[in-house]
C-alpha cells in the first residue's frame, strides 16, 4: 500500500483530519466510516467503524443514513481522491509537518492495520467483540432463569416521541436459536392460518364465527413472536402459498407483530396486531375472483372496486362481534398513506393511528416479497429498498427504520446470493453483524443444487479466514433458481 504523502499533496504544516462529515452519496469503498448520523445502534452493523469494501455495506448506510463522518487517516489514499484536500488537513494548532519522522510512522502503522484487518475490527476490537458475546450470552442465560416473563420496562430515554402516552414499552428477550425453535414456530403458523381460514369459511357460509378461537391463536402467535421472530419468518414460507389471502394474512400478521416486538409492545399488544394481520383481507372474500387474480393494471372502476375490500371487511368484522377499536382502526388505515394519497378515506399521517401506520408498512412489504398476479416477487432487500425510497410520502419514516431493525435486510428465511457465486439460506440473525449471519449453503457457484445442504457461520467463519471473507453479494426472491423452500424444512440442523 501506497503512503498517502505519495498520492496526495498535503498542506504544508498539517495532519489529516480523524473525522470528516460527508454525504453519504460521497461514499466509496476504501473510507473508513467512523460514524454515522443514525447512530450505530439503528443499523445492522456490530463495530462502531467500518473501512468499506462491498458495495452492500455502502448501500446498507445509504438506506439508513444522509450524512456520515469518515476517517481520512484511516482510509484508503485512492478513496479520498476528488476530495477537497482542504477539507481533508487539519492546519491549524501547532502541528508538525506531515512529512516527520513521526507522521511516517503513524501512516506506516495505519496501512499495518488495513492489511491486517480487511473490513474488520482491529485485534481489540475483536476481542472485546468475543466478550460481549460472552456476556450476551450470559446474560440472556440469566434473564431467562430469573425471569419467567423475560421482559423489562424500556427505558424512558428510549421511548420513540412519535409513541402514543398510553403504550406501556418494554424489552424483551434474546431469541431463542432457530434450530430448536422451527417446529414450534411452523405449528404456531400452522394454527393461526387454520383459524383464519375456519373464520372465512364461515362467513362465506353465513354460519356462526368462531372469532375468539382467532383470537386465541393470535396469543400464540404473539407469544412465539416474542421468544422467536426470526424463525417464525422462515416457518411462513413453509406453508402452503395456495390461497393468496390466508398466506397473505399470515405474512403480515408476523411481520406487523415482528415490528410491534422491535418498539417494545407488550404481549396483549403483540396478540392485536397479530389478529389485525390476519384479518386485514378478509373483505376480499366479497370481490371478484376474476378482478382478484387479473394479471394487468386495473382501470379505475376495477380500482374502486377492489377498494372496498376494506370497508367490507370492517362491516364483517363488527357483524361477528369485533369490537376493539384499536384492530377495527387498524384494518381500516392499513390501505391510508402519510402524504393523504391513500383509502378509502385518504386520511393525512397526522389523523392516523400507530397501528395504522404500522399495518400499512407490513401489508406493503408482505405484498412485495410475495408473487401477485400483476407483479413478480420482489427480494426482500429490494421490498426494504422500496419502502426507503418511499418513506415519508408514503409510509411513516420512523417506523420503516425498525421494521428494517426488525425484520433484518436479508430476513431469516431469505435466499442470497454469496460472494462465491454460492446460493445460501439465512438461518439465523447475528445480534452483532446482521450482514454476517448463520446460513445454509444449498448451491454451489454455478447454481447446482448441493447433494447436501452445508451450515456455515459466515461470522466465525471470515474472523478465521480475514481478509479473504466471504460476503452476501445480493438478495434473491422466493424461488429464484428453481429452490423451493419446503424442501429444506428442518435441513438446516
Amino acid at each position: 500500500m501506497n503512503d498517502l504523502s505519495s498520492s496526495l499533496t498535503p498542506p504544508p504544516a498539517g495532519t489529516l483530519k480523524s473525522a470528516l462529515i460527508v454525504p453519504v452519496e460521497a461514499l466509496r469503498a476504501g473510507m473508513y466510516v467512523a460514524d454515522l448520523d443514525c447512530g450505530w445502534a439503528a443499523t445492522p452493523f456490530l463495530l462502531h467503524g467500518l473501512l468499506l469494501d462491498d458495495p452492500e455495506d455502502i448501500g446498507t448506510m445509504a438506506l439508513l443514513a444522509q450524512r456520515v463522518t469518515i476517517d481520512p487517516g484511516r482510509s484508503l489514499p485512492a478513496a479520498l481522491t476528488g476530495l477537497d484536500q482542504a477539507t481533508l488537513y487539519d492546519t491549524t494548532g501547532n502541528v508538525a509537518a506531515s512529512g516527520t519522522p513521526g507522521d511516517q510512522r503513524l501512516q506506516q502503522y495505519r496501512d499495518q492495520v488495513q492489511r491486517n484487518d480487511g473490513d474488520h475490527a482491529s485485534r481489540a476490537d475483536r476481542l472485546a467483540l468475543g466478550w460481549r458475546e460472552w456476556k450476551q450470552a450470559l446474560s440472556a442465560w440469566l434473564g431467562r432463569l430469573f425471569s419467567s416473563a423475560g421482559t423489562r420496562p424500556l427505558p424512558a430515554a428510549q421511548r420513540p416521541d412519535y409513541m402514543p402516552d398510553d403504550i406501556v414499552l418494554v424489552v424483551h428477550p434474546l431469541p431463542e436459536p432457530t434450530q430448536t425453535a422451527l417446529p414450534q414456530a411452523i405449528a404456531a403458523c400452522e394454527l393461526a392460518e387454520t383459524a383464519l381460514e375456519r373464520v372465512a369459511r364461515d362467513l362465506a357460509a353465513h354460519r356462526d364465527t368462531d372469532i375468539a378461537a382467532l383470537q386465541a391463536a393470535s396469543e400464540t402467535l404473539a407469544e412465539n413472536m416474542i421468544r422467536r421472530p426470526g424463525t417464525m419468518i422462515w416457518a411462513a414460507k413453509m406453508r402452503d402459498k395456495s390461497n393468496r389471502m390466508y398466506h397473505h394474512g399470515l405474512g403480515v400478521a408476523i411481520y406487523l407483530t415482528a415490528l410491534g416486538r422491535q418498539l417494545g409492545f407488550q404481549r396483549e399488544q403483540l396478540a392485536d396486531l397479530a389478529t389485525v394481520g390476519l384479518l386485514l383481507d378478509l373483505g376480499k372474500m366479497e370481490i371478484d375472483h376474476a378482478l382478484l387474480d387479473k394479471p394487468g393494471r386495473l382501470d379505475d372502476i376495477e380500482l374502486l372496486e377492489m377498494q372496498t375490500h376494506v370497508h367490507r371487511g370492517i362491516e364483517m368484522l363488527m357483524a361477528t362481534g369485533v369490537t376493539s377499536t384499536l384492530i377495527l382502526r387498524a384494518i381500516a388505515e392499513h390501505h391510508e398513506r402519510v402524504d393523504g394519497t391513500g383509502y378509502p378515506a385518504r386520511l393525512p399521517g397526522a389523523a392516523l393511528t400507530i397501528f395504522g401506520k404500522m399495518a400499512a408498512i407490513a401489508d406493503a412489504y408482505a405484498a412485495m416479497v410475495n408473487p401477485r398476479p400483476y407483479a413478480p416477487a420482489f427480494a426482500p432487500y429490494e421490498a426494504m429498498k422500496q419502502l426507503f425510497a418511499e418513506s415519508e410520502s408514503r409510509w411513516f419514516a420512523p417506523l420503516v427504520e425498525q421494521f428494517v431493525q426488525a425484520i433484518g435486510i436479508f430476513p431469516v428465511g431469505s435466499l442470497v446470493e454469496l460472494s462465491t457465486g454460492e446460493v445460501a439460506i439465512v438461518v439465523q440473525h447475528n445480534p452483532y453483524r446482521r450482514l454476517e449471519p448463520l446460513i445454509l449453503i444449498l448451491t454451489d457457484a454455478g447454481k447446482m443444487t448441493l447433494p447436501a445442504p452445508r451450515e456455515l457461520d459466515m461470522l466465525k467463519h471470515n474472523f478465521n479466514v480475514a481478509p479473504d471473507v466471504l460476503r452476501i453479494s445480493t438478495g434473491l426472491a422466493d424461488g429464484a433458481h428453481g429452490i423451493v423452500m419446503q424442501d429444506f424444512y428442518l435441513r438446516q440442523a
